[in-house]
C-alpha cells in the first residue's frame, strides 16, 4: 500500500509577507501607471532651453553659400530667381518650393485649371507630399522624418557663411523637459527674396512671411504648414 505523504507547512514571518505582498502590489500599480510615472520623472527637471551659441562656419568660399552663395549643389541660388517661399532640409539641402504661382511651358506666368498641383516623393531624409489649389491662394506642403531623426550640425557648418549659420541656429532653437530625449526638428522655411529663415521647431504655429500666413502644425515626427494667402 503506498504511504500518505505528510503534508509540508513552511512558516513566514509576519513582516516578511507583508513586505513581499507589498513589493508585489507596487509592481502591479508600477506596470499599470508606467506611462503616467514616466511623465513626472521626465519633467521632475523643469523645462529648459536648447540653444545654439559660439558655433563657427567652417566655408572657406563664402561665395559658394547654400543659402546666399552660389553653388551647383543648392538650389536656393535657382529658386530666388522664381521669388518664392520654400522649406529647407538642413541634412540634405533639398528644398521644397511653395507653389505659389503657377508657370506655363514657356516660363510665363499662367493662370487656370491647371495650375493645381499635387506631388510626393522621399528623399531618403524624409518623406513629403504638396498639394496646391489654383494659383496657389494655399498651399500644403506635409513632411514625414525618420522615426529617430537627428539635426547633422556639420553639415551646417559646412555649407553655411556665418551670418546665414547664425540665422539658422536661430530658428533651432527649443525647449524641452530636462530629462526629455528630443531633438532639433532639421528643418526650416526660407524666403528666397529676403533669404530670411523660419522656425520649424514645435513652439512656432505660425508666421507670416509677406502675403501668406504659415500655419504649422507638428505631430510627433509629422510637420505640416499650409501657406494661405492673405485677402
Amino acid at each position: 500500500m503506498w504511504a500518505k505523504r505528510e503534508k509540508k507547512y513552511y512558516r513566514i514571518r509576519a513582516s516578511l509577507f507583508w513586505l513581499m505582498t507589498s513589493g508585489f502590489i507596487l509592481l502591479v500599480l508600477g506596470a499599470y501607471f508606467k506611462d503616467e510615472l514616466y511623465e513626472k520623472w521626465i519633467r521632475s527637471g523643469g523645462m529648459e532651453d536648447v540653444v545654439y551659441e559660439g558655433i563657427q562656419s567652417r566655408l572657406e568660399d563664402q561665395g559658394t553659400c547654400y543659402i546666399c552663395g552660389s553653388s551647383d549643389d543648392s538650389l536656393a541660388d535657382y529658386y530666388r530667381t522664381f521669388d518664392t517661399i520654400g522649406l529647407i532640409s538642413l541634412n540634405d539641402w533639398y528644398v521644397l518650393e511653395f507653389p505659389l504661382k503657377c508657370y506655363g511651358e514657356n516660363g510665363n506666368e499662367a493662370s487656370g485649371d491647371g495650375c493645381n498641383n499635387s506631388t510626393s516623393g522621399n528623399t531618403g531624409e524624409f518623406i513629403y507630399s504638396i498639394e496646391s489649389n489654383f494659383h496657389g491662394s494655399m498651399v500644403s506642403v506635409k513632411v514625414t522624418l525618420p522615426e529617430n531623426y537627428q539635426l547633422k550640425m556639420e553639415n551646417i557648418r559646412e555649407h553655411l557663411c556665418q551670418k546665414c549659420l547664425d540665422k539658422v541656429l536661430e530658428s533651432l532653437e527649443f525647449r524641452k523637459w530636462r530629462h526629455e530625449k528630443k531633438e532639433a526638428v532639421p528643418l526650416c522655411l526660407i524666403d528666397f527674396k529676403t533669404q530670411e529663415i523660419y522656425s520649424l521647431q514645435d513652439w512656432h504655429q505660425g508666421c507670416l512671411i509677406r502675403d501668406y500666413w504659415m500655419e504649422i502644425e507638428l505631430d510627433g515626427n509629422e510637420i505640416t504648414v499650409e501657406a494661405k494667402r492673405i485677402e
